[in-house]
């Protein structure tokens, strides 16, 4: 039978610790907050030159007409059948300085929890996501991965969460846990129905997080400045305002090979 510590002392230095703790994070909170209001009031007041502004209101401009351009293709043309296959997509970052992308565009990267430069996910393509992909192709890369590549992102960068946590998912634990209805014990078993494109899919990929990658070139010296521009140079991409424009894939194994 446990006792209880009934010795004042001891209970009184108990209540003072817990009141100067929960002080000392009420203050904490406060100075969070004066920090934040003191940003956005910086920001606010932050100096912009007008050529900053002409360039982004063009390039806004330009985006604009880009997703009235497609959309109204789209609706006009008769459905063509795309054969489906997995896809992996990464977000890049913008671009063009300065970009405000459209609202629908943003709204399918929600969608598709591409909230992050750098995050990942799995998405099968058929007519309908090809249309989504796209309004989002300026904002992203994408490529039908390898099984290796695959097995790589799930070794490395799996994770899931769990009661409002994220999870690395590292054990098979967690997915019998998860899918013991659906007959799927392991990570091998989540990985051969991406493979498959089976009708798990769409669920797997609601538990699973985004993947998290490193950026392709790191660091601020000269030689990380040089090979920066370097890698943009050679991953510059062109965007077009044409309605018929068609998706473009990479050799997304490489990439990941980069950032993984």
């Amino acid at each position: 039978m446990a006792i209880l510590n009934s010795n004042p002392e001891i209970l009184l230095k108990k209540r003072k610790d817990r009141d100067l703790k929960r002080l000392q994070k009420q203050e904490q909170a406060k100075e969070r907050d004066a920090a934040r209001a003191k940003a956005a009031k910086t920001k606010a007041k932050k100096f912009i030159r007008a050529e900053t502004l002409i360039s982004n209101y063009k390039t806004k401009e330009l985006e604009a007409k880009r997703v009235k351009n497609i959309t109204k293709f789209e609706a006009s043309n008769a459905e063509e059948y795309v054969e489906p296959k997995l896809l992996f997509l990464i977000r890049i970052p913008n671009h063009k300085k300065g970009v405000k992308i459209p609202p629908k565009a943003q709204k399918i990267l929600n969608l598709l929890k591409l909230h992050k430069i750098n995050s990942g996910v799995f998405v099968v393509l058929n007519e309908n996501v090809l249309q989504l992909l796209k309004l989002i192709s300026p904002y992203i890369v994408c490529g039908k991965p390898s099984l290796i590549s695959i097995r790589k992102l799930f070794q490395k960068r799996a994770n899931v969460k769990i009661n409002d946590e994220i999870v690395k998912l590292d054990n098979n634990q967690l997915v019998e846990d998860e899918f013991e209805e659906e007959g799927l014990i392991c990570i091998e078993d989540l990985i051969q129905e991406l493979i498959s494109l089976s009708s798990n899919i769409k669920r797997i990929n609601q538990w699973l997080m985004p993947f998290t990658l490193n950026l392709p070139v790191n660091g601020f010296g000269p030689q990380n400045k040089l090979a920066k521009l370097k890698y943009n140079v050679e991953n510059k991409r062109g965007i077009s305002l044409a309605g018929n424009v068609e998706l473009s894939e990479v050799d997304i194994d490489k990439v990941i090979d980069e950032q993984n």
